[in-house]
């Protein structure tokens, strides 16, 4: 008996002694690598290829400085947080020096000095013993790089850490800022007017320093800037002229990218009433590999909401003109669309491809099947009757890449000359010039370079997060290439619901109603009988 007691007891230890060994070498590899399981969809726990892209192409020490306060324990959680986060760049890249520092041990020059540098101490609301209070911490963090220092001055949470983390690396570790035009002078979408500032200021905080913001004007036949990598073209009002079109087009052949953001319609003034809108820019398009479709897109299932005043009421309804582009109907091959969720666009036309040798064309998004095309008259009145047609998917968005054949390869170089003048021009065919045109040669094809289309602007003055994003995808593909696109969709958090037909919607309803009270009567009577029968058979052979 004894022995038996040893050995099972000398088994006990043995066992307990392999799980401690397993346990220490498991701590062991763990210290000297990296591992974490993270099973999300889309692993938004787990730094992106874009991130580790970038440490990836570090050539010197990026130093990383976190300013935290321990105290109370609200900051000390988020401490944690970004501690993980920074623990995950570590292990990606040797070329990252990361500290964190507690300010709480810093005389009041070290304090004065931080200030200096951006980073302030911050009041926030804790709540100790049941009685809020008022606590001074720190929640700073510091990047520098070669000299260059760039700060996130408050992080309050991780929720857009990687996205502000990466882009500052960039920022610092860049050499040249490259610039981004919007054109004016045809009533476009103007970065610099007083009613888009809170657009500017969206893209101010999100370029972080990776690119500059200009207007471009083309006046008096100028042509744009060298120094502009991408143009964007958004929500042009009135014709460009066919100099307009010139100078537009050598920017491409020079290997300029344009983003042609084009409204369909023009509203009339105090109204919902909307006529068709000539933005000269059809044929040009057209030429490059995207027919625009003169038309206005309705979709009867997938749109959004709108706000319409009512009298002295704003109201909220849904709005058929506003389509929805929902997740199976974006491209999952490119990297502006691929990881969208839903996007609302008002207000727009179709596109229709059309196939160039040696171009590269991509549908970007599509309505659904649900989708319809209407032209002429627009009452865009929320309860104004819907035109019928014949329902089928659209694209809405398109990209073009490859060398592109200039449009004005076999003319000659367009003379300066007003919109008015054009006008003019469509009466008596007699061009009016107002100045001569330069003598410089027209570039015949361009450079590999890319070109996106979208059948709307409007989504740009809605400021909805979906559009924002849509939009600065676009223009860090266009600038930066992929670095940044797949770390600001993984903040896209909109999931609607799939659509289900009615007889799916009445199935999972009576389900619920009937079915699981059912599969519980059905379960306890099972029970019930088996009890019954185990009893009977104990009572019948049970005393054998």
């Amino acid at each position: 008996m004894v022995n038996k007691r040893i050995k099972y007891g000398g088994n006990t230890l043995a066992f307990v002694g392999i799980i401690l060994g397993i346990l220490v070498l498991i701590n062991f590899l763990s210290t000297r690598r990296f591992i974490r399981a993270d099973l999300t969809e889309d692993k938004r726990y787990t730094i992106s290829q874009a991130t580790k892209n970038v440490l990836d192409t570090l050539d010197d020490i990026v130093t990383i400085t976190a300013y935290f306060s321990t105290n109370p324990a609200e900051v000390a959680q988020i401490r944690r947080d970004i501690r993980d986060v920074l623990d995950e760049y570590n292990a990606f890249s040797k070329k990252l020096q990361i500290d964190f520092v507690n300010p709480a041990d810093f005389d009041e020059g070290q304090k004065q000095e931080l200030r200096f540098k951006g980073i302030p101490e911050v009041q926030i609301n804790v709540v100790k013993k049941d009685k809020a209070e008022i606590a001074n911490v720190y929640m700073g963090i510091s990047i520098g790089y070669s000299g260059k220092e760039e700060i996130l001055p408050v992080v309050r949470s991780t929720s857009n850490l990687e996205y502000e983390l990466t882009s500052t690396i960039l920022k610092v570790t860049t050499k040249e800022a490259k610039t981004v035009g919007f054109l004016t002078g045809h009533g476009e979408f103007d970065i610099n007017a007083q009613n888009h500032q809170q657009f500017r200021q969206l893209l101010d905080k999100n370029a972080q320093g990776q690119y500059n913001l200009t207007s471009v004007s083309l006046q008096d036949g100028k042509a744009v800037d060298d120094t502009v990598a991408t143009l964007v073209v958004a929500g042009v009002q009135q014709p460009l002229t066919e100099r307009d079109k010139y100078e537009l087009d050598q920017f491409i052949m020079r290997g300029g990218r344009v983003i042609f953001l084009v409204d369909p319609i023009q509203m009339q003034p105090g109204t919902l009433q909307a006529t068709p809108l000539i933005t000269g820019l059809n044929d040009l398009l057209e030429y490059y590999g995207v027919k625009l479709g003169n038309n206005l897109l309705l979709d009867r299932r997938f749109h959004d909401s709108a706000r319409f005043q009512q009298g002295f009421m704003t109201v909220i309804q849904p709005y058929p003109y506003f389509v929805k582009i929902v997740k199976q109907n974006f491209s999952t091959e490119h990297s502006i669309t691929n990881q969208l969720e839903v996007l609302t666009l008002p207000w727009t036309s179709s596109l229709e491809i059309v196939s160039k040798e040696g171009i590269t064309a991509t549908s970007l998004a599509k309505t659904g099947e649900s989708g319809q095309s209407v032209q002429g008259y627009y009452n865009l009145m929320p309860n104004a009757p819907i035109p019928s047609a014949e329902s089928q998917a659209y694209t809405v968005a398109a990209t073009l890449e490859g060398k592109f054949k200039s449009f004005y390869a076999d003319k000659e170089i367009p003379p300066v000359s007003t919109a008015a003048d054009e006008t003019s021009t469509a009466d008596d065919q007699t061009p009016v010039p107002v100045q001569d045109t330069e003598a410089r040669p027209t570039k015949t094809e361009s450079e590999q370079t890319q070109i996106v289309v979208v059948g709307t602007a409007q989504f740009l003055t809605q400021l909805r997060p979906d559009g924002v994003n849509f939009f600065l995808n676009t223009v860090d593909w266009l600038t930066l290439g992929d670095a940044l696109i797949g770390i600001r969709s993984q903040t896209i958090t909109d999931r609607p619901l799939r659509e289900v037909s009615e007889i799916e919607k009445n199935f999972i309803k009576y389900l619920c109603i009937v079915g699981v009270p059912l599969l519980v009567i059905i379960f306890g009577l099972l029970r019930y009988f088996l009890k019954r029968r185990a009893k009977r058979f104990v009572e019948t052979y049970g005393t054998v």
